[in-house]
């Protein structure tokens, strides 16, 4: 198995006995906790990420692999894996499609996701859902990540959230909304447990809005409308960089976070100004970035309107609107006109 003394997880474990035993008490009639699975064509990923999921010291889950269509042999390595798993495939229709039919498969109190070229830790499951016993109004607990490179080894790097753990201990953030959109917490499917019901009574992913990105940062902030979320200052997933990855495409990632800020904005009650000038700031600068591209020859593909910039300005205040312009027809030609002569 993959998880032996001399791999990363391994180490944590033999690092911290004490606490990972401490972690495996967990209350009687423990719940079915679901593992969705999302893969396409990265079934040599795929194995090691299966590998650190059948090691996963919870008991009990179900795991689910979701198949969004994949054309290499992913479904005769999962052949392999028996009963041990539900396999379920279907045609391409992206992410978050994919995390929609997997949760509404899902028969476990509880979900976990895990994308296919990431790993777990053996007591992440275990450190996420002892949070949530502890805090049972959260709706939904995040843990950190350390970054590994192609090869599975560790790059030293570390996820950083604005929240202040008092003593290594779970944390409660009452605001979970303003959390993930400020963000003071980064929440990625493979750092995070939540409640089945949850996701269901807010309808899963908006896969039809969210075509390439942010479906998952869109999820998560709804969630957090429901309650608090609690943040575990534990690592809880090994985050794989370093390949082809879904945020290749600059521009495609700048219109999502568009997309995301244009939802919310729109939807924004009148008594959280405070969030609201901060979700402005933010679509300023994306629409900015969104400038910078298309100035360095990037450009739209045929999925993205031509009213986006339009749509995006609507939702500025007056000065913001103005900053938009000072940048685009002030400063972004005169830096392109310095850098064009250095």
């Amino acid at each position: 198995m993959f998880f032996n003394g001399n791999s990363i997880a391994g180490n944590i474990i033999m690092e911290n006995p004490d606490k990972i035993q401490s972690l495996k008490q967990c209350p009687m009639n423990n719940p079915l906790i679901s593992i969705v699975v999302c893969t396409y064509n990265r079934v040599q990923m795929l194995e090691r990420t299966m590998e650190s999921i059948f090691a996963q010291q919870y008991r009990p889950v179900e795991i689910l692999i979701i198949d969004d269509g994949s054309t290499d042999n992913t479904g005769e390595l999962i052949e392999g894996y028996g009963n041990k798993v539900r396999y379920h495939r279907q045609e391409n229709k992206g992410i978050a499609a994919a995390r929609t039919i997997g949760c509404k498969l899902a028969e476990g109190e509880y979900i976990a996701f895990q994308d296919d070229d990431d790993l777990m830790p053996p007591n992440r499951i275990i450190c996420l859902y002892k949070a949530l016993c502890r805090y049972p109004d959260a709706v939904l607990a995040v843990g950190d990540w350390v970054y590994i490179d192609a090869e599975g080894n560790s790059t030293g790097k570390r996820s950083k959230f604005n929240i202040h753990a008092e003593n290594g201990e779970p944390t409660l953030i009452e605001d979970g909304y303003k959390a993930v959109l400020w963000p003071f917490v980064t929440p990625l499917p493979h750092t995070t447990l939540f409640k089945r019901a949850d996701g269901e009574c807010i309808g899963w992913f908006d896969d039809a809005r969210f075509f390439h990105g942010c479906s998952d940062t869109d999820f998560f902030a709804c969630l957090g409308q429901l309650g608090p979320i609690v943040y575990v200052p534990e690592i809880v997933s090994y985050y794989r960089m370093g390949h082809n990855q879904l945020w290749a495409n600059n521009f495609l990632g700048e219109y999502s976070r568009f997309l995301l800020l244009e939802k919310h904005l729109n939807a924004i009650t009148s008594d959280r100004n405070d969030l609201k000038k901060r979700l402005q700031f933010r679509m300023l600068n994306v629409l900015k970035q969104i400038a910078s591209l298309q100035k360095n020859g990037d450009r739209p593909s045929h999925s993205v309107p031509g009213d986006y910039l339009k749509r995006g300005l609507s939702l500025l205040d007056l000065t913001g609107k103005l900053k938009y312009q000072w940048y685009a027809s002030v400063r972004l030609p005169v830096r392109r006109f310095v850098l064009g002569q250095s």
